[in-house]
């Protein structure tokens, strides 16, 4: 792509932090509503965000299209991230000379979260194609946080449409970008580890799916060891362990074993530590509980 940093938006040889942020004040408290989950307080702002000039207006639909696909409303998200993400691409390439970089990390930022919009309608072409775009403009000018989670997003776009080889792929990138963000790094990857392990079960690599999900655990207790998600890490990694014993079921009864006994001591560990978090992990528990009777049946049986 080779572009041409505008030196109003960043030095040439610096890379960006964190994301992109908006700098108009109504835009900044859009933004912040839509955080918190105060809607009403949100379209307030936003119909307050001019739409001239366009650099308003690409930040004025992209909050739209935020704010819609915070409600689960997509192809209203859609329509408003199309016209955000075309409105930042005009101003980004608008000078001759050279480019804006926070009006193409906006326009980036845009075809990220059209691409969730497209994947919660199950357009999963269209959902790969938009985060791949946003991807190339981000390994260009974004910041490491803003091309991890594009990276993931192509992941998990991949382990939906079952592309697990590729979905392999983009969790490594995620990796290996995760190790230097700034954002939580450590919970990054803890996501990244998890969702690689997703890949390689799906794959049948199961002992390479197990060092895996040990990993993204190892990661999740030391980000947070009393968060929900460090329960998750023991549910999910018995999960690869129960996988992985299902796998050796005729072959090896004895490491099956072996593997389904540490899968029960972790799922014992996840049932009392999940239900304090209430309605939060109520599908963990249940989850846990059903993996727990396999796992016992199976144990049984060999």
């Amino acid at each position: 792509m080779n572009l041409t940093i505008s030196p109003d938006s960043q030095r040439s040889t610096d890379r960006p932090t964190g994301h992109v942020q908006p700098t108009n004040e109504r835009a900044v408290l859009a933004l912040k509503a839509i955080n918190e989950a105060r809607w009403p307080d949100a379209e307030k702002h936003i119909a307050a965000i001019p739409e001239s000039p366009l650099g308003e207006y690409a930040w004025k639909m992209y909050l739209a299209g935020l704010l819609a696909g915070e409600r689960n409303e997509f192809p209203k998200s859609e329509t408003a991230l199309l016209a955000s993400a075309s409105a930042a691409l005009v101003v980004g390439f608008a000078d001759e000379k050279s480019v804006s970089t926070d009006a193409l990390r906006l326009g980036a930022a845009a075809m990220e979260k059209l691409g969730y919009a497209h994947r919660r309608q199950e357009r999963l072409v269209d959902a790969y194609h938009a985060h791949l775009a946003a991807y190339r403009l981000r390994e260009e000018l974004g910041s490491l946080d803003e091309r991890w989670e594009t990276a993931m997003s192509l992941a998990v776009d991949c382990t939906v449409a079952r592309r697990d080889d590729e979905a392999r792929r983009w969790c490594r990138a995620a990796i290996d970008l995760a190790v230097n963000t700034l954002e939580q790094p450590g919970a990054k990857q803890a996501q990244s580890w998890c969702r690689l392990a997703t890949a390689l079960t799906s794959l049948d690599r199961h002992e390479e799916a197990v060092a895996a999900a040990r990993t993204a655990r190892e990661f999740w207790r030391k980000h947070d060891r009393s968060a929900v998600t460090a329960a998750r890490a023991d549910l999910d990694l018995a999960h690869a362990l129960v996988e992985s014993a299902k796998s050796l079921y005729e072959s090896n009864a004895a490491q099956a074993r072996t593997l389904l006994e540490e899968a029960l001591a972790f799922l014992t560990t996840a049932a009392d530590e999940l239900p304090p978090f209430g309605a939060e992990a109520a599908d963990d528990v249940r989850r846990c509980t059903e993996q727990s009777d396999f796992a016992r049946r199976l144990l049984d049986s060999l």
